[in-house]
This record gives C-alpha cells, structure tokens and sequence, in this order.
C-alpha cells in the first residue's frame, strides 16, 4: 500500500506542474458545468417553481440530474485530459520501464496510475456538484420548499458516479499498460459524452427516476460490471507485456 502510495503522489505531482493543461481543465469544466446548471435551472426547475404548488418529485428528479452531471462533467473531462497525457508521456519518457525496473510489483504500478488521474478529477467532480446542489437550493428551493436532498440523490452523485469513474480509470490503465495508450484512451473519450447524455437522458424522460434507488443501483451495476472487466484483464498485466507495449 505504501508503494501505491508513494507513485499515487508522484504521478499527481507531475501532472500538477503542467499549467497549462490544468488552466485549460479547469476553464472547460467550469463552462460546462455552468452552461448545465444555467440551462435545467431556465428550462426546468425555474418553470416547475411557478407553479402554485411544485411537483417536489419533479424537482428531486431536476436537482439529481443537474448535481450528477456536474460531478460526471468534473470526473470525465479531468479523465479525458490527463488519462491519455499521463499514460503516453511516461511511456515516452521511460518511467514505467524505470518503475518496472524496481522489486514494485506490476499490479502496483497500475493501481497507482488509475487513481492517480482518477482523484483530482473526484476532488474536482465532488465539488462542483456540491456548489451546484447548494447553488440551486438556495436560489430555488429554500425560500419556499426547504433544502432538497434525499440520500438517492446523495448517493448517485456523490459515491456512484465517481465508483464508474474509478472502474474506469483501472480500465483504462490495464489497457494502456498492456497495449497501445490510444485504446484505453478512446475508451475514456467516448464514454464521456455517450454516457452523460444517456442518463441525463433516462433521467429526464423518467424512463429511470433519477432521484430513485434504481438510478442509483443502475450506477453501481455499471461501476461493478467495468471494473469486473478490469480485473478479468488484470491476467495481461506482466512485466514483459508491459515492457513491449513501449
């Protein structure tokens, strides 16, 4: 765990130092981020708030789509930029064969790698989805409903989206570990949008209540499912296969 440890913090201190990268991460997320929040809070929940006694599962549905996909905006951009830069620069630069070269164990070195790009996007993540569910109550909901929040909201935005991201991130890596960084990176980059406008989506159209139990356990059965198939690819992950994917 130690070692883990040690090359989790290296690896998120190198790409830190990469300023531009993080300006541009930074920028994107928040104009994302914003232009969702602007456009559920205008076309939804503004509307829903007229009426003289609001529809509070409509609401809840609202309010769990927009905090969700601020966190999985925050997660997927973050992945997006960092999972293909970290995972071709240290190939190039030939860390992972300097790494390889130590007693750490292979499997190590991937879990390490998979959170480093996945925590700064969960730091990220949670709190633009906090500030958007503060944002919106208090603008919205406590002047004449109270706080809303109940704890299937709390769960899918704030435990299940990030348990896919991270299932993901050990995808990723496996992948780019084992083969060519582009492969696991076309995975992160098209789940991404694919996947935010699917539930947003089953979410909106009701086909899955996103303030529901069943939102929530959808995520995890996803989060499950992608990282059952990371670790049934865990078997590539050898020393040699590492060493000739460079």
């Amino acid at each position: 765990m130690r070692d883990i440890a040690l090359i989790t913090a290296m690896t998120i201190r190198n790409n830190l130092r990469l300023k531009i990268i993080l300006s541009v991460l930074i920028a994107v997320v928040v104009i994302c981020v914003v232009a969702l929040v602007v456009a559920f809070c205008t076309l939804a929940i503004g509307p829903a708030m007229k009426a003289e006694i609001p529809d509070r599962p409509a609401l809840e549905t609202y309010l769990s789509v927009t905090i969700y996909g601020a966190c999985l905006i925050g997660l997927g951009v973050n992945m997006n930029i960092f999972a293909s830069q970290t995972m071709t620069r240290e190939k190039s630069r030939g860390n992972i064969t300097a790494l390889l070269a130590t007693p750490l164990k292979a499997s190590h070195i991937w879990i390490a790698k998979s959170l480093a790009v996945f925590l700064p996007g969960l730091v990220i993540g949670e709190i633009l989805a906090l500030i958007s569910l503060l944002a919106v109550n208090y603008i919205y909901f406590v002047p004449r409903i109270g706080f809303l929040l109940n704890p299937w909201i709390a769960m899918s935005s704030f435990a299940a989206a990030p348990l896919i991201y991270l299932s993901l991130s050990l995808l990723a890596h496996v992948i780019g570990l084992t083969g060519k960084s582009a492969t696991g990176n076309v995975i992160v980059q098209v789940f991404l949008p694919v996947f935010v406008s699917l539930m947003i989506n089953l979410g909106v159209h009701h086909v899955l209540d996103a303030a529901s139990w069943s939102f929530t356990l959808a995520n995890l059965g996803l989060a499950a499912v992608i990282g059952i198939i990371a670790i049934l690819l865990r078997q590539r992950l050898t020393r040699e296969r590492i060493v000739l994917s460079i």
